[in-house]
């Protein structure tokens, strides 16, 4: 029932806003198959291919539908974590915490994302662990679950690469309290197993000389970095939100109480689960004391830290204040929180007057979060009119494609603006700017000497085109300017530029 309600409320949140910056980028990938991307992993972009049934029904519901049937498995996998752990209640409990997360049931849960499909690896790969570190030997049968968790942790890293972390749990465990495992060829089978299926990947890069790595290897670098501190408090704020507030205290409190040896749990188990949690959260909490950090790049880590909280909860049951409970009423308070932050979220980004950001004409809205899934449909209908206006006044071309210097909002605009008027998005800029569209572009209509271009700019990422393109177009002409409204009040402008006369030889190199 639980997953029901979930699944239930996650499709209505779907349908309820336009897809946001990432998402629509991996709808992308989407369109043009790889076994690897520049960001990531092949999997988000497979997994919406097939949720779509190959683009037939390419609207945001289905585009996110791989989300939500990842996040209604993954309850169910920490459901059997829990039930493994101790009993059923506390499955029940531990489901209920993970659904009780924003990160569980929104970003991962509800947003397609990457790390969409990873959860459902991370769970199913916890489960086989918890099952295997029941024993000190590895018998028959669980050398056949090593073999599993091999097979899964691969397909897990083919979604996101963090997947690696639950590796490196197993790896510290065995060597802080189960050397012998070492002595166990099928360790060394399931790492070669993981390998292979992480293979294709690895292929890629090596062809596009590691471009991926070189890219994110400078978003967490910190060599030449100074201290500080509001990247840190940000990314501190950004776990408390993303793991829900009432939650993330909880869960402090069960891992203490986890180092101290007071909780329901095998003390192997628990070990376990603290090596598989632990170094992922104190790595990126490293990094952010240097480097701006994503605080959703934690979230998978805490689904061990969720277990040892069911747990915990679990215990307190025995006492007369939890025993006559069906759920202990600090999970109703989270429940509630998540539901707030829910439809407020929903009538925050589609009913609010006006915008967050910046007031200024020429940058407006920036800085709102609200505004990547707002009125990018909107766009269509009113560049629509313009186009039709040119070509009727002999002002561009009928051919004219659509440029853009950045891989958001190249997403934004060519989904839902420059696709259905059957127009070609070409990213121009370098590549760690426009990202995957260096190889979306060789799938797209080639710029030749004298074309002509439309450039849309949202003041809410607003650049100088003139000063951007100058180098690379002949004439370009004052934007027109459409007003985007949001419950009355101007919330956002698009600058409309007309470029004509392209010239090849300027075209900006990918590196």
């Amino acid at each position: 029932m639980l997953i029901v309600i979930a699944t239930v409320v996650r499709c209505i949140t779907a349908c309820s806003v336009e897809l946001g910056n990432d998402e629509v980028y991996y709808r992308m990938y989407a369109q043009y198959l790889q076994w690897n991307y520049f960001d990531h992993p092949p999997v988000v972009g497979w997994l919406i291919r097939f949720t779509t049934t190959n683009l037939f029904f390419d609207n945001a519901f289905f585009i996110r539908l791989g989300a939500i049937i990842s996040a209604a498995i993954t309850t169910w996998f920490i459901f059997l974590c829990g039930r493994r752990l101790n009993n059923d209640y506390t499955g029940f409990l531990a489901a209920v915490i993970y659904t009780c997360s924003i990160y569980g049931s929104i970003i991962a849960g509800t947003f397609i994302l990457p790390d969409s499909p990873q959860m459902i690896c991370w769970s199913a790969g916890l489960y086989v662990l918890l099952g295997l570190t029941r024993y000190s030997h590895i018998n028959r049968t669980k050398k056949r679950d090593l073999l599993l968790f091999g097979v899964i942790a691969g397909i897990g890293m083919l979604c996101k690469i963090h997947t690696v972390f639950l590796w490196l749990g197993l790896l510290l465990y065995i060597l802080v309290y189960n050397r012998q495992w070492l002595k166990e060829p099928a360790l060394y089978i399931s790492a070669i197993i993981s390998m292979a299926l992480f293979y294709p990947v690895i292929k890629w890069n090596i062809d596009t000389h590691f471009v991926t790595y070189l890219y994110h290897s400078k978003r967490v670098a910190v060599a030449n970095s100074g201290i500080d501190i509001n990247s840190f408090l940000t990314f501190s704020g950004g776990q408390i939100f993303y793991t829900n507030p009432v939650i993330f205290f909880l869960i402090i409190r069960s891992t203490v109480a986890a180092f101290k040896n007071n909780l329901p749990v095998s003390v192997f188990q628990k070990r376990l689960l603290l090596f598989t949690s632990l170094p992922l959260i104190v790595l990126a909490t490293f990094i952010s004391l240097f480097k701006n950090v994503l605080p959703h790049w934690t979230g998978p880590a805490y689904c061990g830290l969720i277990l040892l909280t069911a747990c915990y909860l679990s215990k307190q049951r025995l006492t007369t204040v939890f025993e006559k409970k069906w759920m202990p009423k600090i999970l109703v308070l989270a429940c509630t929180f998540q539901m707030v932050i829910i439809v407020a979220g929903i009538l925050l980004i589609n009913f609010i007057p006006g915008t967050l950001g910046k007031k200024e004409k020429t940058h407006l809205g920036e800085g709102d979060f609200t505004l990547d899934m707002y009125g990018w449909g909107d766009l269509k209908t009113q560049f629509k009119k313009i186009a039709e206006a040119d070509i009727k006044r002999g002002t561009m071309k009928k051919e004219a494609v659509i440029i853009s210097n950045k891989w958001f909002p190249a997403s934004h605009i060519d989904f839902y603006a420059a696709m259905p008027l059957h127009k070609d998005l070409v990213a121009l800029g370098d590549t760690n700017d426009i990202h995957q569209y260096a190889w979306i572009n060789n799938e797209r209509k080639k710029l030749k000497s004298g074309d002509e271009a439309y450039c849309i700019v949202p003041s809410n990422y607003y650049v100088d085109v003139k000063t951007v393109y100058a180098a690379y177009f002949e004439t370009i002409a004052l934007p027109q300017i459409i007003e985007q409204k949001r419950n009355g009040e101007i919330c956002r402008y698009f600058y409309i530029w007309r470029m004509k006369n392209f010239i090849e030889n300027k075209t900006p190199v990918h590196n």
